[in-house]
């Protein structure tokens, strides 16, 4: 019988680098092996065998034949002779929640990005990771030993039932910050990395009442215990969700001011949320994982949408944040799907599908043909659960299409599939209307219709205020980032008076009606003009000093604020209440 282990070394990190050892006992008589070019949950082919350096192969301590067959594949020449040992080096210095990153103070690595798989191997695989004498390991997979192999270094065995729960199995290595807290008897772990202005008690407190409330949503606990690494670092963040763990990077000044906290205890709560939705519940296509090639699926809505939707609105069912809060921040996206053109080009469906060659690679015309699965999901699944409660008389929401989903498509089961499963899953919790649900999701999942926001939100009593907020009056259609010294413009919106004037992104705007101009000037100009002015647009094309005349139009309201209406209905306003209430039912 074939068998696995791989042996992660960490003890070279002064040069960043992270020494793999493959041993597989009975290989096959051409044995593959090869790189992942992505990782679950981050949508795009990352190429991580471009870090990949000295391979090297061996039996019986005796070189080899092998070669590389393409740009993450390697075939080894065994002729059946046992074992086989692969030795390669990964250069690791990339500091995201998807790769890796070893120093003198950690090493935190994604096996996606670490270990090759091996074709044909039985399960489950052995996993030995050897770090420098009294650093720590913390990961999702079940822990076999520890033993210290020297005085400079001790190995952490692990093992991981097949390739698949390796991949989904983060490591933090190091000298962190360790504690638990338990719910329902499970105990949840927290790794911290870094330090900033964080007060430990406080998350701890908070991280908990995240857990709290994401379990009250559903009816089933999917895991035996549960890891939180955290990354503290200068002006980054970003999370990754996983089975039994998640990654969560956090700007380590970031816990001071009140709605910089927020935003990471928001994004705790959406990567927590994940390990039902994605990870336990799931779109057909994403599991089990081909990591060779992409895995296209037009449900990204829903696990992204669906999350990003829910994220805030526990946050407020659980105290976190107050319902004015969450209205604010509700408004916030309604406002960011209105401001992005895109909006009238591609669909949800489409923007999930494509996520593998847009999301991840914005341009600066992505504003204009492209959506956010992430945020634009987010307002359609709230429209959703707003006609929900309106066609059930508040007796179904979208709560109840989760917990069907849990119930229903365990992460065991072949996932949700493709095509109008979505509708008819709704159409059963909520008793019919399904030509209404199909109509929505034409409209809204697979077309580009724009939402009726007042209709949606006076199903809680709620009215959209649009307004123009601290805009200027009349704009140009464009938008501008500081280079340094330069303002150059960042997006064109298409049809507006910069594109017709042939203005377009990376030029560097000099000078409005012959006066120079920088950001603040452009605002403060902008503010003195009617709709319909002309004035004259000086401004670098490469190294070309240009002149064209633009006639500015009004800036649209692009600002809204969800208010109560003047005169709510008994139903309004219980609709509301049941919308910001946490859920009661048992497990």
């Amino acid at each position: 019988m074939k068998h696995v282990l791989y042996t992660i070394s960490v003890l070279n990190h002064v040069a960043h680098l992270i020494d793999v050892t493959i041993t597989i006992t009975n290989p096959d008589a051409d044995q593959l092996v090869q790189m992942p070019v992505w990782t679950p949950g981050s949508y795009l082919v990352r190429e991580y065998s471009r870090h990949v350096r000295d391979v090297q192969v061996s039996q019986n301590g005796t070189p080899c034949a092998f070669h590389k067959t393409d740009k993450r594949s390697w075939l080894i020449a065994t002729h059946g002779v046992e074992p086989v040992e692969i030795r390669y080096r990964v250069y690791a210095y990339e500091l995201t929640v998807r790769t890796n990153h070893v120093d003198d103070t950690h090493a935190f690595f994604n096996p996606a990005a670490v270990c090759m798989q091996v074709a044909n191997a039985q399960m489950p695989l052995d996993v030995t990771v050897v770090v420098p004498h009294a650093w720590h390991v913390a990961t999702q997979l079940p822990q076999r030993d520890v033993i210290a192999t020297n005085v400079n270094a001790d190995r952490w065995t692990f093992v991981a039932a097949d390739f698949d729960a390796l991949v989904d199995a983060p490591f933090e290595c190091g000298t962190h910050r360790y504690y638990t807290f338990f719910v329902e008897s499970i105990p949840h772990h927290v790794a911290i990395w870094g330090h900033g202005n964080e007060h430990v008690a406080t998350l701890l407190i908070d991280i908990e009442r995240s857990v709290r409330a994401v379990m009250a949503h559903f009816d089933r606990v999917p895991y035996q215990q549960y890891l939180f690494i955290l990354h503290l670092a200068d002006g980054v963040y970003g999370g990754l969700e996983h089975a039994s763990s998640t990654v969560c990077l956090c700007d380590k000044w970031g816990f001071g001011k009140q709605r910089d906290y927020e935003r990471i205890l928001g994004l705790i709560t959406h990567e927590f949320y994940h390990t039902w939705n994605v990870k336990y519940i799931r779109p057909a296509p994403l599991g089990p994982f081909d990591y060779g090639q992409e895995n296209y699926t037009r449900q990204l809505w829903l696990v992204e949408g669906v999350t990003s939707y829910y994220d805030n609105l526990i946050m407020c069912r659980a105290g976190m944040i107050t319902p004015q809060r969450y209205l604010e921040l509700l408004a916030d996206d309604i406002a960011t799907v209105q401001r992005l053109p895109g909006r009238t080009v591609q669909s949800l469906a489409d923007a999930s599908f494509d996520a593998w060659i847009r999301f991840y690679r914005p341009d600066e015309n992505s504003p204009n043909v492209s959506i956010s699965y992430y945020v634009k999901g987010a307002v359609v699944v709230f429209a959703l659960d707003m006609l929900i409660r309106q066609l059930t008389n508040g007796v179904r929401s979208f709560d109840d299409v989760m917990r069907y989903l849990e119930a229903n498509y365990p992460w065991h089961t072949p996932g949700i599939p493709e095509g109008d499963a979505m509708q008819q899953i709704i159409a059963t919790v909520i008793g019919g209307h399904r030509a209404t649900i199909d109509a929505f999701f034409a409209d809204y999942i697979h077309g580009t219709q724009e939402l009726n926001y007042a209709a949606i939100c006076a199903t809680t009593g709620l009215y959209p205020h649009w307004h123009s907020g601290d805009d200027p009056v009349t704009t140009l259609g464009l938008t501008v980032r500081q280079d340094g010294g330069r303002l150059v413009v960042a997006t064109v919106t298409p049809g507006g008076p910069a594109h017709s004037a042939g203005i377009s992104p990376f030029d560097e705007l000099v000078a409005l009606n012959g006066v120079r101009i920088d950001s603040h000037r452009l605002k403060a100009r902008l503010n003195e003009l009617h709709a319909g002015s002309e004035v004259v647009v000086t401004y670098f094309r490469r190294d070309e000093l240009r002149q064209q005349i633009c006639h500015v139009i009004e800036t649209p309201l692009l600002h809204v604020s969800l208010t109560p209406l003047a005169q709510q209905t008994d139903g309004q306003l219980l609709a509301y209440q049941q919308w910001m209430s946490m859920p009661h039912h048992g497990r």
